[in-house]
């Protein structure tokens, strides 16, 4: 996949020149902004049934190319940077009437292209479509669960990052052993909308967006957590060895699914136009503002 993408990307630099000089062209840059429906999808959770809604935002940067092939086929591409926000929250209950809540976090920098095609994007109104790859880098995570007993009391496990806090009638600190969530991530996305002019050189754009993760996002380490006491005290923590993340194992060797993000969200965005106002050859003149 990586590979199918990077000789898409080596293509359209090399043919540039040639729809330069044969099409309409603009530069388009601007900002985004959104709300998904986010989910670490794993099939072994998902079929236990705890899953909560849960919803994040996310904002970026935007700079694209866009042209009409011939005068009819209006095409383009565009890079991205944005900050995401992914994560998941769950709810459920034991088989000895406790319950428990907890959720994940996970918060990326994201760098990425897609190419464009649509409707004739001088229009008062034009269709939008994109398809593209994006790399994520975690810049952080949060890991909570709380378990809720019969007396209301609370055992709490906290992980931010590598740090470690656990609350049961007393609190104890520490760190993880190793990661628990994976450094990159990559995900293809998809986008379809409406972009509307709003004067000569800006255009407002409204979309939804799919966003499918490729890479794991845990790492299923070994695992274990220090704290900080003295002597030393070694918790076992091995979620890698649980086939579903907040029960335990139902086999003597479970294998846990794979777990990814996948997001569906809608996005509002505002770009500035850069264009040749005086290049009229073109199948649609454009509505004067």
């Amino acid at each position: 996949m990586n590979k199918y993408f990077k000789s898409l990307l080596i293509l359209a630099i090399i043919l540039l020149p040639f729809f330069s000089a044969r099409a309409q062209n603009e530069g388009r840059f601007g900002i985004y902004a959104g709300v998904g429906y986010s989910t670490l999808m794993n099939a072994d959770d998902y079929s236990y049934g705890d899953y909560l809604p849960t919803y994040k935002p996310t904002v970026g940067l935007s700079a694209g190319y866009f042209f009409t092939l011939f005068k009819a086929l209006p095409l383009g591409f565009s890079f991205q940077a944005e900050r995401a926000h992914t994560g998941q929250n769950y709810r459920g209950y034991y088989v000895d009437s406790t319950s428990y809540y907890a959720y994940t976090r996970l918060n990326y920098y994201r760098i990425g292209f897609a190419f464009h095609a649509g409707t004739n994007p001088r229009r008062q109104v034009a269709l939008t479509f994109s398809s593209g790859i994006n790399f994520g880098f975690l810049s952080g995570y949060q890991d909570r669960y709380e378990l809720i007993r019969y007396n209301n009391d609370r055992y709490i496990l906290d992980i931010k990052n590598d740090n470690v806090t656990i609350y049961d009638k007393v609190e104890k600190r520490g760190s993880l052993k190793a990661p628990y969530y994976n450094n990159f991530d990559m995900l293809s996305f998809t986008t379809l909308g409406l972009d509307f002019l709003l004067s000569s050189n800006t255009v407002f754009g409204f979309h939804g967006r799919l966003d499918y993760g490729f890479k794991p996002v845990e790492t299923n380490n070994a695992n274990a957590i220090n704290l900080d006491t003295n002597p030393v005290q070694v918790i076992e923590f091995q979620p890698a060895n649980l086939q579903y993340k907040y029960h335990g194992p139902y086999d003597t060797k479970p294998v846990r699914s794979t777990t990814t993000n996948l997001a569906i969200g809608m996005y509002l965005s505002l770009k500035y136009r850069l264009y040749n106002k005086e290049k009229v050859k073109f199948y649609y003149k454009e509505k004067s503002f």
